[in-house]
């Protein structure tokens, strides 16, 4: 399997895991802790408060994460006249799906 591939097949891992993580938060199934969780002050304000911004969060993870899974499936379609563009888009598109959403989070928890 040649580097692209390998790459895809990771996109392709990593989205389905950050979807069903941000599924697991989003569904309020996961109880306040110190290692799993949108783990920002404002969360632990509170055990209510813990679950609303874990299921935002968790929303917004698995919204995000479809970005790389596309990237992933993108990668298994890329002809090797476009490798190098896919590995800059591919890269691009990993620091959205975990980065965009902090950012988001984090901005929705201030207002709050």
């Amino acid at each position: 399997m040649d580097t692209i591939k390998l790459i895809a097949l990771a996109d392709l891992q990593l989205g389905v895991v950050i979807f069903a993580l941000g599924l697991l938060l989003a569904l309020r199934k996961v109880p306040m802790n110190d290692s799993f969780g949108i783990r920002i002050r404002a969360a632990y304000e509170s055990e209510q408060r813990w679950y609303e911004v874990n299921a935002y969060g968790g929303r917004q993870l698995a919204i995000w994460s479809w970005l790389i899974i596309i990237a992933g499936i993108a990668g298994f379609l890329v002809t090797p006249a476009w490798s190098k563009f896919y590995i800059g888009a591919d890269l691009l598109a990993t620091l959205l799906t975990i980065g965009l959403p902090g950012l988001l989070i984090w901005r929705w928890s201030r207002r709050r």
